[in-house]
């Protein structure tokens, strides 16, 4: 095995750990919902064990993804864009299906994403930050809200209630 074919494996480990990280927090919730406590903590327990293993292969692969100077634009102009592609994509192939529920659902997301791209400008390939700035993150959709959270998500309609702010 070379060195590109190592990086390539790593590189899939990596995202393959964020996606377990991500789906053990989901799981995480499902389980406190259930009244599983236990099984609850150990979840989240395991998602933020995973999240640390793929941060440390990250930080391993690091001037192999993409320089530490070129992150916002790699964040913004590569990833984020590839995430709308495929919520567009998958969108399409909803509504093909006439999958009303499945369309709703990507529709927003990909709404949200949208959002963020607001956050960057591509004239000057940086994210423009105010330090006291208060984020606010729907928990139903992702959207996001500056200063404080809206009376109703103007993506997908959740309450005040639904947004969770960011530290």
């Amino acid at each position: 095995m070379n060195k590109i074919q190592l990086r390539e494996k790593l590189i899939k480990t990596f995202g393959l750990l964020s996606k377990a990280s991500a789906r053990k927090k989901v799981y995480s919730q499902k389980a406190r919902q259930e009244g599983r406590q236990e099984v609850s903590h150990l979840l989240r327990v395991i998602s933020e064990s995973e999240s640390v293993q793929a941060r440390r292969l990250f930080n391993s692969l690091r001037g192999q993804i993409d320089t530490s100077g070129h992150y916002i634009s790699t964040i913004f102009e590569k990833e984020l864009e590839v995430i709308i592609g495929e919520y567009s994509e998958n969108l399409r192939e909803a509504q093909q299906e006439e999958n009303k529920a499945i369309t709703q659902v990507l529709s927003q997301l990909r709404a949200a994403e949208r959002r963020i791209m607001s956050f960057y400008s591509k004239e000057t390939k940086d994210v423009t930050v105010n330090k006291a700035q208060k984020y606010f993150v729907c928990q139903f959709c992702g959207y996001i809200n500056i200063e404080k959270p809206p009376e109703s998500c103007p993506i997908c309609g959740a309450d005040k209630k639904s947004f969770r702010e960011i530290h």
